[in-house]
C-alpha cells in the first residue's frame, strides 16, 4: 500500500478578539507586514509598522477618500465605531477555537461605512444633532410667537435708556445742589463764628436759614445747624424764598422764637396778593372777597391767626398772599403810626450794618474772602 504525506496546512487571517487566538507558542514575524482590504468582510487592515507615528484620524481619511468616500466627520465617525487594535497571523487550519497562532505582526483593522450599520459613536452624534435640531426648531418656534414681546423689550430698552440718561443728569444736579449747599453751610458756620468771636450779636440771637415753606399750613421752616423751628407766616412782613438768611431772637426761658428779620427782600416765587372786604367772621375763621369777586374762607392754623381774625369785622380790608393755590400768609389793612415806619427803618439800618460786616453772605467763600480783604484795606 502507498503510503501518502499529509502536511498541516497554514493560512493567513486578521484576527480581532482576544479570546479567538492562542498566542502562547507564537513569535512576532515583521514579514507579515501588509496593506490591504478584505472584499469579503468589507474591512481594511494594516500592520502597525506602515503606520507608525501617524495620527489614527489621518489613516483613516486616506483610507476612505482612496476608497470614494467623503473624509467628514459622520464617515470618521463609522470608522471609529469600528476600529480595533488586531493581529495579522498565521495559524494551523484546524476551524477549532482558539486559533493556535505560530507568527504575527500587530495591525489595526476598521470596517468601511455602511448605510445599514450605525456603531455606537456614530449615534451618539445622530442623537446630538437630533437634540439640537429640536432645540434650534423650538427656539424658531417661540421666537416667532413671541414676535411683539421682543418689540416690547426693544421698546422697553429705549425707554431704560432715556431713564438712564435722566438719571445721570439728575445725578449731575444733585452734585452740583450737594456742593453748593457745602459752600453755604460752610459760609453760615464762618459767619456764626465771626459772630461768635465778634461777641456783636447778643446770646439769644442766631444766624438761620429759611429750609422749608410749607404753604398748607402757612409756616416757614427754619434752621439753626440741626434744630428745626416752625415760624408762622403770619407774623412775617413777607413769605421769603428758600435757604433765605435771617436774624432770630429766641426767648431765653423756653428758647422759643420771638422776634426775626430777614437779609434781603426777596420773596417766595409766583407770590400774588389780593386786597379783600371781609364779608363776615365766625368763631377763627372769616370770608372774604377781592375786587374780582372770588371769596376766600379762611381758617386760623394757629393761635396768632386765631387772635387775628378775633379782630375782624365785616367790611375790614385784608391783604391775602397766594401761591401754587394756597393762602400763604393774610393780613389786616390799617392805619400806621409814625412809631411803626421808624421801627421798620431801624430794622433796615441794623440789616445793612450786618451785612456790610459781612456776617452774613449769599454770595460764594471766594466773595467772603475778597469782601474781607477790601474791608481791611
Amino acid at each position: 500500500m502507498e503510503q501518502i504525506a499529509i502536511f498541516e496546512k497554514e493560512k493567513l487571517e486578521v484576527i480581532s478578539e482576544k479570546d479567538a487566538a492562542d498566542l502562547s507558542k507564537a513569535s512576532i514575524n515583521k514579514n507579515l507586514s501588509v496593506v490591504d482590504f478584505n472584499s469579503d468582510d468589507k474591512f481594511f487592515y494594516i500592520t502597525i509598522d506602515r503606520v507608525l507615528f501617524s495620527n489614527p484620524v489621518s489613516t483613516i481619511k486616506t483610507v476612505l477618500d482612496a476608497h470614494g468616500f467623503v473624509p467628514n466627520l459622520e464617515n470618521i465617525l463609522s470608522c471609529l465605531d469600528s476600529f480595533v487594535f488586531s493581529i495579522h497571523a498565521r495559524s494551523s487550519d484546524k476551524g477549532s477555537l482558539p486559533v493556535k497562532v505560530q507568527e504575527y505582526f500587530p495591525c489595526i483593522r476598521f470596517e468601511l461605512p455602511h448605510k445599514n450599520k450605525v456603531g455606537e459613536v456614530l449615534q451618539s452624534f445622530y442623537d446630538e444633532i437630533s437634540k439640537y435640531e429640536s432645540e434650534l426648531a423650538d427656539a424658531k418656534k417661540l421666537f416667532s410667537s413671541t414676535n411683539s414681546e421682543a418689540k416690547k423689550i426693544k421698546d422697553l430698552c429705549v425707554e431704560i435708556e432715556k431713564l438712564e440718561k435722566a438719571n445721570r443728569e439728575l445725578g449731575e444736579q444733585v452734585s452740583a445742589l450737594t456742593y453748593q449747599l457745602s459752600r453755604e453751610q460752610k459760609s453760615l458756620s464762618r459767619a456764626s463764628r465771626a459772630l461768635d468771636s465778634q461777641r456783636i450779636l447778643p446770646d439769644n440771637a442766631k444766624i438761620c436759614r429759611v429750609e422749608r415753606v410749607d404753604l398748607k399750613r402757612r409756616v416757614v421752616k427754619i434752621k439753626h445747624h440741626r434744630e428745626l423751628f416752625d415760624i408762622p407766616t403770619h407774623i412775617l412782613d413777607r413769605v421769603p424764598e428758600l435757604d433765605a438768611r435771617c436774624l432770630i431772637t429766641f426767648d431765653q426761658v423756653d428758647e422759643s422764637p420771638v422776634g426775626i428779620i430777614f437779609f434781603d427782600n426777596d420773596e417766595l416765587e409766583k407770590l400774588e396778593r389780593r386786597t379783600a372786604d371781609v364779608l363776615f367772621v365766625e368763631g377763627s375763621t372769616f370770608k372774604a372777597r377781592d375786587s374780582m369777586r372770588n371769596e376766600f374762607q379762611i381758617k386760623a392754623l394757629n393761635d396768632m391767626e386765631a387772635a387775628t381774625i378775633a379782630s375782624l369785622q365785616r367790611g375790614s380790608k385784608v391783604v391775602i398772599s397766594i401761591a401754587d393755590a394756597y393762602v400763604v400768609q393774610f393780613s389786616v389793612l390799617a392805619a400806621r403810626d409814625s412809631k411803626y415806619f421808624n421801627n421798620r427803618i431801624q430794622e433796615q439800618l441794623l440789616v445793612f450794618s450786618l451785612a456790610r460786616n459781612q456776617l452774613v453772605r449769599r454770595g460764594s467763600v471766594e466773595d467772603y474772602k475778597e469782601q474781607q480783604v477790601e474791608n481791611k484795606s
